[in-house]
């Protein structure tokens, strides 16, 4: 793979950000800040804005619909379970269970191999044929006859998925400044909660009217759906998809507009694309970002308050789910605006902290806060993107080192994975949306949601 030289002049023509200058001078007038806490190009050249403009609706499009659709996925398999998969497959006893374990292994196993690939391999040629493999194996899954078929389905699945969200992170983390980074990694993780409001209400309506056509049963047709609308998301990657600022080959970027995003990598101290070695990895070893970072990455994740909840987080989908996508863009937002990252991160953590205590404790917690923890657990996650944002800025300078965190903090954190496991009950079985922590006595499922043990 060719690489530019370290060499590569700026250009002279290129103009200056205005948010260059304005560090320069150290003042920033109060339009300026309003300006940029609405959004981020507006006081920017009229060139600037163009070229933000374009690599927001290529990277985004692509990043936020694909998300979508992988969420989808993963909802659909619950559904299907629920709506005549169980039968149809005649799932017994762990099968179910199995069924996330092989999407986890496949997920977990995949990604810091993919980070590693992709310093030398083009990630717009990398992640589209993933995706490619996913919408296959999608469909794949709608003409599944055993359960054995169907682990090897979420294996693949989840091999697939699991070179997405780090990647994409990757590819922000090479195009945005520090100014714009936080708010764009938000909208990217958002998108896939939308999809969790909506997915519902898509999954039945396609469940009723699709059930039988084709001699098909309607949970299959859920997974054909899947893939259709992936499917021209996975060939739009191709093209949309413009690999990082010191290899990028996209047409639909100007010679102009590919030396200006040389010109603000070079004055955000991000280095040019180096391959992996054992020398890269030693140094990266050698440095505390890899062990801090994953660590309380890990830590971050695994306090997701889902795991102290009874019901699958799926009884209330709608109000939790809004309140994450809000909290998430908030996040995105006065992280930019105030250029503040770790503050935000320690907010979410308190949060998730208290209203954890409160599920836990239960006994003696008023019946209001019982309810307010419930809802506050849509805190917690949107300030993953925002941990993320500070390990692409601050391994700016190693890009080699910020590609390889990236992997291996997503793939180490139990908590991203939760929510696949917590569909899950003892013995196998599934009823109606509700968590692997619902007991065998509580057949009404009332016990984790704070009606239960009213007065």
């Amino acid at each position: 793979m060719e690489t530019p030289s370290k060499e590569t002049p700026v250009a002279a023509t290129s103009p200056m950000p205005t948010d260059v200058i304005d560090d320069v001078r150290g003042k920033k007038s109060v339009r300026r800040r309003f300006r940029e806490l609405v959004w981020d190009s507006l006081d920017r050249s009229p060139e600037e804005r163009r070229f933000i403009s374009k690599i927001d609706f290529y990277i985004l499009t692509w990043a936020g619909l694909a998300y979508f659709s992988k969420n989808l996925n993963q909802n659909n398999v619950a559904n299907a379970y629920v709506s005549g998969m169980k039968e149809e497959l005649n799932v017994v006893g762990n099968e179910y269970q199995t069924f996330t374990t092989m999407w986890t292994i496949g997920y977990v196993i995949s990604q810091i191999p993919s980070q590693i690939i992709c310093t030398r391999v083009r990630i717009s040629i990398w992640c589209p044929s993933w995706e490619l493999l996913w919408v296959l194996v999608t469909f794949a899954t709608a003409a599944v006859h055993t359960s054995h078929h169907l682990y090897a389905c979420r294996f693949f699945v989840g091999l697939a998925e699991g070179t997405f969200y780090p990647a994409v992170h990757t590819v922000l983390g090479g195009w945005y400044t520090k100014y714009e980074l936080g708010k764009r990694a938000c909208i990217f993780f958002a998108s896939a909660f939308i999809g969790s409001m909506f997915s519902g209400y898509l999954q039945a309506a396609l469940y009723t009217g699709m059930n039988g056509v084709g001699s098909l049963s309607g949970w299959r047709w859920l997974f054909i759906f899947d893939g259709i609308i992936t499917l021209p998301m996975a060939i739009w990657a191709f093209y949309a998809l413009p690999d990082l600022p010191s290899n990028t080959r996209v047409r639909w970027l100007t010679p102009e507009e590919k030396q200006l995003a040389l010109d603000r990598m070079k004055r955000a101290g991000k280095q040019l694309d180096e391959p992996f070695t054992v020398a890269g990895l030693r140094r990266i070893l050698g440095k505390w970002h890899f062990w801090v970072y994953t660590a309380y990455y890990t830590y971050l994740s695994s306090i997701d308050t889902n795991s102290y909840t009874v019901p699958q987080i799926n009884n209330f989908p709608t109000v939790t789910n809004a309140i994450t996508i809000i909290t998430t863009l908030i996040y995105g937002w006065v992280s930019d605006g105030l250029q503040t990252r770790a503050p935000i991160v320690y907010f979410s953590l308190t949060v998730c902290f208290f209203a954890a205590m409160n599920l836990a404790i239960w006994d003696g917690v008023p019946f209001g806060l019982k309810w307010a923890s419930f809802y506050m657990t849509g805190f917690a996650q949107g300030s993953g993107p925002i941990f993320l944002t500070m390990v692409n800025e601050y391994c700016a300078g190693d890009s080699l080192e910020r590609k390889f965190i990236l992997g291996t903090t997503n793939s180490i954190a139990p908590g991203h994975l939760q929510h696949q496991l917590c569909a899950a009950l003892p013995g196998g079985e599934l009823r109606h949306g509700r968590s692997d922590h619902m007991r065998r006595d509580d057949p009404d499922g009332r016990r984790g949601t704070p009606e239960a043990r009213r007065p």
